[in-house]
């Protein structure tokens, strides 16, 4: 309350000020494409725009895929890895065979994951618009979603040219497949009666 009838501070910015503050704004951050194998342990796919042909083909069950700002891009996991991560991605696509831990995705908008193999548990969350494809092998995935709006499950039909069965999924759930349908239960916290 002491600097409210004060007369030495007008709080009237002056031009100077403003044209810093807009030149900050307009300048543009564009980070470089990476698609990399890290330390022999961490596939780095970022920032990759428009790229349909990404293939990670020489993996092994001991490394794990970070995918971070990738937009109109299709990334293939042709092996078995130990888990993969997708960060902020926009319209991207990621076709994987078989996971040993865990895939998440976090924080991306209309993307499109397929699992031809098996995947123990598949995290969504903070996502806009997922399209979750379950092969035969991963029809016993554990799919936990939080705080996601517009997730879908496709699962692969009878047959060979069986149909994929649509499936939307609501969020603060644990779905599991078993049976030919859906089990759902709330998500259980530790310490929680």
């Amino acid at each position: 309350m002491k600097s409210k009838n004060r007369s030495d501070t007008a709080g009237v910015v002056s031009a100077s000020e403003k044209e810093t503050v807009s030149g900050r704004s307009s300048i543009s951050k564009r980070s470089t494409p990476k698609f990399e194998l890290q330390m022999g342990r961490k596939w780095a796919v970022e920032n990759q725009v428009g790229e349909k042909n990404l293939v990670i083909d020489d993996c092994d069950a001991k490394q794990s895929v970070y995918v971070y700002g990738c937009k109109n891009s299709v990334l293939q996991v042709k092996g078995k890895v130990n888990n993969i991560t997708i960060d902020k991605c926009t319209k991207m696509g990621i076709l994987f065979k078989d996971i040993v831990a865990a895939c998440e995705i976090v924080n991306c908008n209309s993307v499109e994951v397929q699992c031809e193999g098996s995947a123990p548990t598949i995290l969504i969350d903070n996502t806009s618009g997922c399209q979750l494809y379950l092969g035969k092998d991963s029809l016993e995935t554990s799919i936990t979603i939080a705080k996601s709006s517009e997730v879908n499950v496709l699962v692969s039909g009878a047959g060979p040219d069986g149909d994929w069965a649509e499936h939307p999924l609501p969020q603060q759930f644990v779905h599991t497949f078993r049976d030919g349908q859906f089990t759902t239960s709330p998500v259980s916290h530790s310490g929680g009666l």
